[in-house]
């Protein structure tokens, strides 16, 4: 029996392949509601629907305009209240509180690990694991 957690993210990852596990992992392991997007532009458009708990961001994309639609997600961010989680192979290079006052709630490593991944969100943010279910 699966309880439905009200957590929705907004996930805007370009790769397909890896939308797909993204999107798994989230919802299988975590329980939450994953609204899928395939780029910055479309995500913005999207966070004026969804309205989600959560944005996580693939920071490597090929668009062109993408410091443009960071900086809108991130105003809308702000003024929203809704954390940006960024998802980078070069998360290491700041700190929290460098992700912190760039706009960013903090970052997870990329490649990320798929069964640690919804502990990793769910710290990052202070979220309880009520809804865990650890089949390892």
């Amino acid at each position: 029996m699966s309880t439905r957690s009200t957590r929705s993210i907004l996930l805007i990852e370009h790769e397909a392949s890896i939308r797909e596990v993204l999107h798994t992992c989230l919802s299988e392991f975590g329980g939450w509601l994953v609204t899928l997007s395939s780029s910055i532009q479309e995500g913005v458009n999207l966070c004026m629907t969804v309205s989600p708990d959560v944005i996580l961001l693939d920071a490597s994309t090929p668009e062109t305009d993408a410091l443009i639609f960071i900086e809108q997600l991130k105003q809308y961010s702000m003024t929203a209240s809704i954390p940006i989680l960024l998802l980078t192979a070069r998360a290491s290079w700041f700190t929290l509180r460098q992700l912190n006052q760039m706009g960013f709630a903090g970052a997870i490593t990329k490649p990320f690990n798929p069964s640690t991944l919804t502990t990793q969100v769910a710290h990052l943010l202070g979220w309880s694991n009520d809804g865990d279910n650890n089949s390892t």
